[in-house]
């Protein structure tokens, strides 16, 4: 029984890896895996309730760029360990690694992008998200100045150039649809970051479709003119993109109380973020300045303002807002077909920890 289950995710994870090919998950490319994950080797943790000498160890994966904000405050804070909880975080930028370690039992939360959760549904692996993390990403498409392209319809024949790291392909494909825009009849790149940044010097994109990461900078340079801000794009599809907090089953099934401490945490951390979203810039700044990235403290000011960090629960209107992102992945041909989220979402442990916060 074991064996044939080890199989399954086996496969599962092969289906996942294929998925992730074209998105480059977190910078890099995963590769199918070879042999089914094995069950990680642990030493006892304990359980660690509040008021007991020991606390329980959580091992957290999360991005290393901006989307990371909530796990680096929640950790730097305090917030984790008011729960009794020591977090051993790790940002990591391989979707294949992370899947194994999930199913394996060596990561036990994760922090991950949207597209990522939903290749992680359509390969119908063991988890679930238990949270929202960051969500409400400003997207926005811009152009050369002088090019031509006045509004989404003018980018029939064109080359649109997204990163291969970040959510914008599938946000892509819902405004071609709205604008009855074929797939078909735009050509779509994928780049690296510093690609994106200087494609439309280059001539290598007509158009650039990405996040205020990317974009912001650029028309303050006056090298691209804004032909939707996010504000349009928002009118246009109602995007909201939230990324979700995700565990194995096998936790919530065994770590219930572990799970709902850890979900309180995470939560007053995202309700941190908004109450002071200087000091959260300031621990952003420092994070990315570990990695050998520098930048402004203004700049990381206005990364924080460039997402929210009021959403809590996987509400209808998110779970629908996913599911739109799905079928614009299968639209893009990164995946087969479009799965339902609902099965892959547990709401009960961010409810408790809702009411737990609003009642302080």
């Amino acid at each position: 029984m074991r064996n044939s289950a080890l199989s399954a995710i086996g496969r599962a994870l092969v289906v996942l890896a294929f998925a992730l090919l074209p998105l480059q998950a977190w910078g890099q490319t995963p590769k199918a895996p070879t042999a089914p994950a094995q069950k990680a080797q642990d030493a006892p943790r304990g359980h660690g309730a509040p008021g007991m000498r020991h606390p329980a160890l959580v091992r957290l994966a999360f991005g290393s760029g901006w989307d990371g904000l909530p796990a680096i405050v929640g950790i730097e804070r305090g917030f984790f360990d008011q729960q009794n909880i020591v977090v051993s975080g790790l940002p990591t930028a391989s979707a294949k690694a992370l899947a194994n370690s999930l199913v394996a039992g060596s990561t036990d939360f994760a922090a991950i992008p949207q597209r990522f959760f939903i290749a992680l549904a359509a390969a119908k692996l063991p988890v679930k998200a238990v949270a929202v993390g960051v969500s409400g990403t400003h997207f926005e498409l811009v152009a050369k100045p002088g090019s031509g392209i006045k509004s989404i319809t003018d980018l029939k024949g064109k080359t649109i150039g997204l990163s291969r790291s970040s959510e914008s392909l599938p946000v892509l494909m819902r405004l071609l649809n709205a604008a009855k825009i074929a797939p078909k009849d735009v050509k779509t790149e994928l780049m690296s970051p510093s690609g994106v940044e200087t494609a439309l010097e280059k001539g290598k994109a007509d158009a650039i479709f990405e996040t205020q990461h990317y974009t912001a900078p650029l028309i303050q340079k006056k090298k691209a003119v804004a032909i939707m801000t996010p504000e349009d794009v928002v009118k246009s599809i109602g995007v909201i993109d939230a990324m979700p907090l995700i565990t194995t089953n096998a936790m919530i099934q065994k770590q219930p109380k572990l799970v709902e401490r850890f979900v309180r945490g995470w939560i007053a951390a995202l309700h941190y973020i908004q109450q002071d979203p200087k000091d959260a810039a300031r621990l952003l700044q420092i994070f990315l300045h570990r990695q050998g990235i520098t930048v402004q403290p203004q700049t990381a000011e206005a990364w924080v303002g460039m997402a929210d960090y009021d959403r809590y629960e996987w509400t209808p209107p998110l779970v629908a807002d996913a599911e739109y992102n799905a079928w614009g992945l299968q639209q893009a041909k990164v995946l087969k077909d479009a799965p339902k989220l609902a099965p892959f979402i547990d709401n009960s442990f961010a409810e408790k920890a809702t009411q737990a916060l609003a009642s302080k």
